[in-house]
């Protein structure tokens, strides 16, 4: 995957890709999906010791995110890793914390922090 291609997924995808990946839940469900290639949700479900509801939240964080894809078939959903977006990762996120003049030009700018405006208390 080339530079173009990486730089397609803009600030708002890399920070909701790597905050998908950052409960230590969710990364592991998504490296045993990975070893497996592709899981149903009740294989990924009989592999944690949580209930079937948080299985369907993290899922739901990690496909909608882009980590994860679903591919159905009748009513069963299988889970496989999107290595595309995690190849996009591994090239994007060393470009988008490079210094300033080796940066690609930013497809979406993150708004900065509202700076708070002190209040006087009322005497």
């Amino acid at each position: 995957m080339g530079n173009a291609a990486a730089r397609s997924l803009d600030d708002g995808g890399l920070v909701r890709a790597l905050k998908a990946l950052g409960d230590a839940t969710r990364f592991r469900m998504t490296q045993e999906i990975a070893a497996a290639g592709e899981l149903s949700c009740g294989q990924v479900a009989d592999l944690f010791d949580v209930s079937q509801p948080t299985i369907s939240h993290h899922l739901k964080i990690l496909i909608e995110a882009g980590v994860l894809v679903v591919r159905n078939e009748g009513k069963h959903h299988y889970t496989a890793v999107n290595r595309a977006l995690l190849a996009s990762l591994g090239e994007l996120l060393p470009l988008r914390l490079a210094p300033l003049a080796r940066r690609p030009p930013p497809r979406e700018r993150v708004a900065a922090p509202r700076e708070r405006v002190a209040v006087k208390a009322r005497t």
